[in-house]
């Protein structure tokens, strides 16, 4: 299963959980299998993130696959001005 590692920042809406195991595939998977457990999660505040996969930062995950063995970090999306 993927393990998806939550920022302090997230925390407050997973009741605290710092990190998971997920049986999601896929970006789209992820995000609903997230908010069902996290009902709190929701698409406003998770479109705010990018996705780091395996370390490898993607500013919008919307059609990203990742393994089993991944780990799955959400980070702040970078803005230019």
């Amino acid at each position: 299963m993927a393990k998806v590692i939550f920022t302090s920042d997230l925390q407050r809406f997973t009741g605290g959980a710092r990190e998971v195991e997920v049986a999601a595939g896929s970006y789209q998977q992820l995000v609903a299998e997230l908010q069902q457990r996290f009902p709190a999660l929701t698409d406003t505040i998770i479109g705010r993130y990018g996705l780091a996969i395996d370390g490898a930062i993607i500013q919008t995950p919307l059609l990203e696959r990742f393994g089993n063995d991944s780990e799955l970090v959400f980070v702040t999306r970078i803005a230019g001005g």
